[in-house]
């Protein structure tokens, strides 16, 4: 799982956060737990885009101190692993649909973070480009 620093900062109408790893994210929220919530959309949208624009997903760096971990879900961080194994190996959605043997609306779906794509098809397509998901089980903080 991909867990981003959110720095949660007092507002003029409540709070805001941002993330040092991915810029372009900005929340808000009535409270630091409402702004901490729906961060996760916000990371989401945001790492749609970057999927999207064909540019690597950063890795999450270690909260600093006074930083808030925020977890995206297992399956939008699976379809930013399985983009950012693309762009490392010079894979284009072409070249997926050949080695999957699927129409090309399948793949847009595979990295598309509003689309509930099914895990095996995340990790075939991971397969088909020398890689494997690594799926692990840590205790909630």
């Amino acid at each position: 799982m991909l867990a981003y620093a959110l720095n949660v900062v007092p507002d003029t109408v409540g709070f805001m956060s941002t993330c040092r790893d991915l810029p372009e994210f900005v929340g808000v929220g009535d409270s630091i737990e409402d702004a901490l919530r729906l961060a996760v959309e916000g990371l989401e949208t945001t790492i749609g885009i970057y999927i999207d624009e064909r540019r690597s997903v950063p890795i999450p760096s270690a909260p600093e101190p006074g930083e808030h971990a925020v977890y995206v879900p297992a399956l939008t961080a699976a379809k930013a692993l399985l983009s950012n194994a693309m762009i490392e190996t010079g894979w284009r959605k072409a070249d997926l649909v050949r080695a999957l043997g699927v129409h090309p609306p399948q793949v847009d779906r595979l990295l598309d973070v509003n689309h509930h794509s099914k895990l095996d098809q995340i990790e075939a397509a991971l397969l088909a480009l020398g890689r494997r998901l690594v799926v692990e089980v840590q205790r909630a903080a």
